[in-house]
């Protein structure tokens, strides 16, 4: 539909003198995918959270669309509440009936027995499918993902990459994963080794091919 999600202009951000990405422009429609790229310590993380005004900029500006709600997923930062049961942490979320909370959990691999067990016995992976289950269960309809895949199991990789196929809002995902990245976005944002910021309209492979085809 044209509307825009995010506008950044002229932004630019240096930590301790060291320039992380010199001023570029962005404009992010709703229903795109944009992922970040950069080598690592790029500032990928920082550049995510600079352009949503959760870190203030050097210069540049930031506007965000009227309607917009924001879903972050950082996995050192969500906390799960240990005590509680994963059917009733999906059905404090969302309302639903029992059987469409069972099945709604089966769909993210949990077990009969899982979705009864205490959230502190499960498996890493399973606090992560809990963790991608509040993302699509809140109303947010720009996900902002930073290094999702990092420490997934490949189950809980193959759930999260589904959840957000069939997501319709907009993502915009820092990551390194280049099989993630070709299958869930349609924009990069390149931070390069000057720390310029370069786009380019396509997933990773398209990136890799352009950006390794030029003559420097």
């Amino acid at each position: 539909s044209g509307k825009k999600v995010l506008e950044v202009s002229d932004l630019s951000k240096s930590i301790d003198g060291r320039v992380l990405f010199q001023p570029f422009d962005l404009t992010v429609l709703y229903g795109e995918r944009v992922g970040i790229i950069g080598a690592n310590g790029s500032g990928k993380t920082t550049l995510l959270k600079t352009m949503l005004d959760m870190l203030p900029s050097d210069r540049g500006l930031v506007k965000i669309g009227a309607s917009v709600v924001v879903g972050y997923y950082a996995q050192e930062q969500e906390t799960l509440p240990f005590d509680s049961t994963p059917i009733d942490f999906v059905r404090r979320l969302k309302p639903m009936n029992e059987p469409q909370a069972i099945s709604f959990l089966h769909g993210l691999l949990f077990s009969y027995e899982d979705i009864h067990t205490p959230i502190r016995q499960l498996s890493g992976g399973e606090k992560s499918r809990l963790q991608i289950a509040r993302l699509m269960l809140t109303d947010a309809n720009f996900l902002l993902l930073d290094e999702p895949t990092n420490n997934l199991d490949i189950a809980s990789v193959e759930v999260l990459e589904a959840a957000l196929q069939e997501f319709e809002g907009t993502i915009l995902t820092v990551s390194h994963d280049r099989y993630f990245l070709d299958k869930i976005v349609t924009k990069i944002v390149a931070i390069d080794q000057d720390s310029h910021v370069q786009l380019y309209p396509g997933n990773f492979s398209y990136y890799f091919e352009k950006s390794h085809s030029t003559l420097s």
